[in-house]
Parts: structure tokens; sequence; C-alpha cells
């Protein structure tokens, strides 16, 4: 499994998803509350990061989740030094620092992929569709599914 994050200056997206880059859980935790967040996840509290869920179930995450992260992916922009620093001194997981440049848009993309448009939203190119929602656990998909392309790149010594 893997764990990627789009850390931003109020926000903070972040994903979990299988080695094919298929998305198990996503979602947004304000900035400020990331000690919270890091507890629950380093403690094996998964009821308490369900507060912060967007997308898949937390029962789809097994106990003691942290021990199944394989890497975490971080995406470069927005305090992603700062949040890499915290997660290495905090988490003893391998992480990667994944070019973000686009996922904004990819995110749309996902996020239409996912919740099919329904009637009068099926005419309007996806790029005319807004989403409902912010976007920034997807956006973290996005760095997520780059990031797997990358860890096999370079398992496969392409790069």
């Amino acid at each position: 499994m893997i764990l990627a994050f789009d850390p931003g200056r109020d926000k903070t997206g972040f994903a979990f998803a299988d080695e094919e880059s298929n998305l198990i859980l996503s979602g947004i935790f304000e900035s400020r509350e990331r000690e919270k967040f890091f507890d629950a996840l380093t403690h094996n509290q998964n009821r308490n990061l369900s507060a912060y869920i967007l997308e898949g179930r937390i029962k789809s995450l097994p106990e003691n989740l942290i021990s199944h992260v394989k890497f975490i992916a971080i995406g470069n922009g927005t305090h992603s030094k700062e949040f890499h620093e915290y997660i290495k001194n905090r988490i003893k997981i391998e992480i990667m620092t994944v070019d973000e440049r686009n996922t904004t848009l990819e995110a749309r993309s996902l996020y239409w992929k996912i919740h099919e448009p329904k009637f009068f939203m099926r005419l309007l190119p996806e790029s005319m569709r807004v989403p409902s929602r912010v976007l920034d656990d997807l956006a973290a998909w996005a760095i997520a599914i780059r990031a797997v392309k990358r860890y096999r790149d370079i398992k496969e010594n392409r790069l």
C-alpha cells in the first residue's frame, strides 16, 4: 500500500492506494491538525481517521495500518519540505518526493471517474464540469499514481 500526501498551507490531502494505483481511501485534514492525524495513523486508531475520509471506507483498511504502507509519496509543492521533515522524524518509512504539477487537473478527472456525471453534466466537456467539493485528496491520489509508476521504473532500472 502507498500513502500519498498533497500538503498545503490550510489543508492536506491524503490517499491510500494499492500497488496498482487503485484508490483505497482518501481524505483531507486541516494542516493545523497534522499532529492529530498522525497520532491516529501511527497509534492504530483507524476510527479516529474516519473524520477525514471523503472517498472509500475505513473498514477497507487493515489494523495496524502504518505497517502495511510500503512507502510514502509527497507532492513537491507548497509546504512539502516542512511536511517531509515532519514525517521523516515521525515515521520510519521510505519517502518519495513527487512532482505535483497539474495534479489538480488530474484530480478533477479522477473525481469524474469515481462520480460519473449525471444527466446534463454528461453533455458538458469534462473541463467545464465543476466538482461539488475540494479535491486535495484526489490530488494526493494523482501523486500516488505518479509515485507508483516512478517506483516501478526505479525497480526495473529504467531511471
